[in-house]
């Protein structure tokens, strides 16, 4: 149960994700507000709208997979059913019809984007709440869940660079070729048939380990299924987990849609410049990240490590915006900006994905807790919660982006240098204080988290007591 290929298989299953998750995060609103001219409030009340559903989908599908019973056991039948409807669902997204009319390209979007998360969470929940019985050992999960988030950031970065590097290469017609829509399309179909081959090899791969997995606990009414929510979802440890997922969650959300403008417009970077930035300051902060988090949770804990990894994220987010606006960086899209930007993406990341792998971590370690005083193992409907404030949540984030470039009056369509530098400034102002105390609060929440390794392993104890 433990072999390092069922690790690597797991984490295999969250490059659907990474990908799924890295597209809405940077790219999607750019495309639909700026490169097909839907206004920026439309297109990220189609997003957030579509987020809130997802997130209650994520409720619904997590406690469904906890209690299936099936030759395929918990979690396979949804994982299966997910394998088409996913990569079918992305392409569309990226391949739109042309509408002359806002607000059919607004339905488009709101319906192709509820599509696409909605399946993806058939897949996403499952094989994800897979983890806590693939291991039960306290560093054993944190590493886990490194690889796990390893292989879903990589994945999703992998394609940004392919989308940088390759898609929106600059042409004649579109010299900036963040601007060029047939780049995003192709970004669609690759993406697509990548997000069938990882959910495929991960569920095909973990086929072997279903006779291992635990069998559900039947409710037998519905008093039993109300009994069990409130014994689950009231645990201290995950209460304070799910609210910091909420704050998080919405800083999450609020930064990664507006990315993509930040690195086009108030860098000034172009396409080849931000997959460069993917190469020197992502891809060495992912990795990073996975060695930080395994020598956090070993050496200070998985709480205090995610606490100290977030607060360092914190302290330095503002400090690059600030230099940029009085004076102390070089010159608007130059290689010197480059580097400077590449050594902050490489913290900002190593820092922010550390503290989310132990997160996780954390989580999987509430199941023990609950199941003790609940007599069942309810992975599904932990995950899915935090999964539904973070995503309900970040909803809110991306609509705050739309929101503040609509506000700030950055125009769609328009070229990196001809944008008024007073109008980035305003949406710097805007994101900055918001973007701090939301993780800030986040960060208090997670402080209240009660389960060490001491609690951890006499939780396993405790259990295999009773079991005797």
């Amino acid at each position: 149960m433990q072999s390092n290929k069922n690790f690597m298989l797991y984490g295999l299953g969250s490059v659907a994700f990474g990908i799924k998750n890295n597209a809405f995060g940077w790219f999607l609103l750019f495309y639909y507000n700026i490169v097909l001219g839907l206004p920026g409030w439309m297109a990220s009340l189609a997003i957030a709208i579509a987020l809130i559903i997802d997130a209650v989908s994520d409720l619904l599908i997590g406690y469904a997979s906890d209690h299936t019973r099936s030759k395929f056991g918990r979690r396979h039948p949804y994982m299966y059913a997910a394998l088409l409807p996913v990569p079918l669902s992305f392409y569309l997204l990226w391949n739109p019809p042309s509408f002359s009319e806002d607000i059919n390209l607004f339905i488009y979007l709101l319906v192709m984007t509820i599509f696409v998360r909605t399946s993806t969470t058939l897949f996403e929940i499952p094989n994800q709440s897979l983890g806590p019985e693939i291991t039960r050992g306290y560093d054993e999960r944190t590493k886990l869940m490194s690889i796990r988030y390893f292989f879903g950031w990589m994945g999703g970065n992998a394609m940004s660079l392919l989308n940088y590097f390759v898609f929106l290469t600059p042409t004649i017609a579109y010299p900036d070729g963040q601007l060029n829509p047939a780049g995003h399309q192709m970004y669609g179909v690759v993406g697509a048939w990548l997000i069938f081959g990882s959910m495929l090899l991960s569920s095909a791969g973990l086929h072997k380990i279903i006779p291992d997995l635990e069998e559900p606990v039947k409710n037998e009414n519905f008093d039993d299924i109300k009994k069990e929510l409130r014994h689950t979802l009231l645990n201290t440890s995950f209460v304070v987990l799910f609210i910091g997922g909420i704050f998080s969650g919405m800083a999450a959300g609020f930064s990664a849609a507006l990315n993509i403008y930040f690195n086009t417009y108030f860098w000034g970077f172009s396409s080849t410049q931000i997959g460069i930035a993917g190469v020197v300051g992502v891809i060495p902060g992912i990795l990073g990240a996975v060695a930080l988090s395994t020598y956090l949770s070993k050496r200070i804990g998985k709480r205090r490590g995610a606490i100290y990894s977030s607060l360092i994220a914190i302290f330095f987010s503002p400090f690059p915006y600030l230099l940029r606006i009085y004076g102390y960086m070089p010159e608007f899209g130059s290689y010197d900006l480059l580097w400077i930007m590449c050594g902050y993406f490489f913290l900002e990341v190593m820092t922010a994905v550390a503290s989310t792998i132990l997160v996780s971590s954390m989580i999987a370690d509430i199941v023990e807790d609950s199941e003790l005083a609940t007599k069942r193992r309810s992975e599904g409907l932990f995950f899915a919660t935090v999964g539904f404030s973070g995503k309900a949540i970040s909803g809110v984030g991306i609509f705050l982006a739309g929101l503040v470039t609509s506000i700030a009056g950055l125009p769609e369509g328009a070229k990196p240098s001809e944008v008024d530098d007073n109008i980035l400034v305003n949406v710097v102002f805007l994101f900055l204080p918001i973007y701090i105390l939301f993780y800030l609060i986040s960060v208090y929440f997670f402080s209240l988290y009660k389960i060490n390794r001491d609690k951890h392993e006499s939780n396993l104890e405790a259990i295999k007591q009773r079991n005797n």
